[in-house]
């Protein structure tokens, strides 16, 4: 069969092939980020094991010295036989207030532990998805790669602008793939953005309850308040916990997404809340949750900041991949048209 016959009966094939890769060039830069996403979040995952596995030592130890103090008849026989009863009052608080202190850790910490798993295992759903379109790019590429060297391999004596524009195929792939890869971080980056800043609204919502059950507090002095508010700003605390750990993820993903701000919300005390529970400490733990929910307010602000940069890196950086892509389907179109003038040549020339 003549190299005229070999294209001419291949036609219909090189057709679709390129139109699969058009329809897949994206899936493997896709594929990238999101493995480096998910390696990032195993690694996220360790770490929150372990800090999970210590804190419920900690909170098992924590207990151990509060039920000690809680339950011992002996000790607190003792404290006040030496004239220390205020002592062993002070050092019984003290343990209490250790013990739930860790508990509350422990429990925002295994809070943190789901909210990683569940996305890693989001992460790895949309990873299985875009190995099957990258594999499904591959073969496709493998197979064209195949019918070109079939009928082109190598240098093709005698068509030097053909083997010219196959190097210029080649470094075009190359471009748009690089500008891909960037605009698909840059996306990943937006999206983990996107999902601090819902958990830093949550945040401030819950803000807000503490602060209504505060005011109630005041007046009612009612231990329904203080629960309510300490739900409150333990859920507070939380979602702001959530929405740092995805701006890091953001920025592992972006190194130009900047460092949300470090906040810290005011949590209580237990002696102060029940011991001496009055309207004075109430208006001054007020006061408190006002400077907190302050704070967030100005992280949130940030982060708003934050994910509207990258969302405008996002859209400068799918203008460069467009005009990539453009370059790549060109010369792509370039490429079949030599050969398809390759053709003619050789069917003038055997005329």
């Amino acid at each position: 069969m003549s190299l005229e016959q070999r294209i001419a009966s291949a036609a219909a094939q090189n057709k679709a092939l390129l139109q699969t890769l058009s329809e897949t060039d994206h899936g493997g830069p896709a594929l990238t980020q999101q493995q480096h996403l998910i390696a990032d979040l195993r690694m996220s995952l360790a770490d929150s094991d372990r800090r999970v596995d210590y804190m419920a030592k900690r909170r098992l130890k924590e207990f151990h010295d509060h039920e000690k103090y809680r339950d011992s008849v002996l000790r607190r026989f003792a404290y006040k036989a030496t004239g220390r009863g205020g002592r062993f009052a002070e050092r019984a608080a003290k343990e209490e207030k250790e013990y739930f202190a860790a508990l509350q850790v422990e429990q925002q910490d295994q809070a943190m532990n789901r909210e990683i798993r569940a996305k890693l295992a989001d992460a790895c759903r949309v990873a299985d998805e875009l190995k099957d379109l990258a594999a499904k790019h591959d073969a496709a590429q493998q197979e064209l790669d195949k019918l070109y060297e079939g009928i082109f391999g190598g240098e093709t004596p005698g068509m030097p602008e053909e083997d010219e524009k196959e190097r210029v195929v080649a470094a075009a792939r190359a471009q748009y793939l690089s500008a891909r890869e960037k605009a698909e971080a840059e996306a990943v980056a937006v999206r983990l953005l996107g999902e601090a800043q819902r958990k830093m609204r949550g945040a401030l919502a819950s803000m807000d309850e503490a602060l209504s059950a505060s005011r109630f507090d005041m007046f009612s002095s009612g231990a329904f308040a203080d629960v309510m508010e300490r739900n409150a700003l333990h859920r507070a605390q939380n979602e702001v916990m959530a929405a740092r750990m995805s701006a890091m993820q953001a920025q592992r993903m972006s190194p130009l997404v900047g460092d949300m701000p470090h906040v810290d919300i005011e949590q209580g005390h237990l002696m102060s809340d029940v011991f001496f529970d009055n309207i004075f400490t109430d208006m001054a733990f007020h006061e408190k949750i006002k400077d907190s929910e302050a704070r967030v307010a100005q992280a949130a602000r940030y982060l708003d900041g934050m994910a509207a940069a990258a969302k405008q890196r996002q859209n400068e950086m799918d203008g460069l991949m467009r005009m990539k892509e453009t370059d790549l389907q060109k010369a792509r179109a370039a490429l079949q048209k030599e050969r398809e003038k390759a053709f003619e040549k050789v069917s003038a020339s055997s005329a």
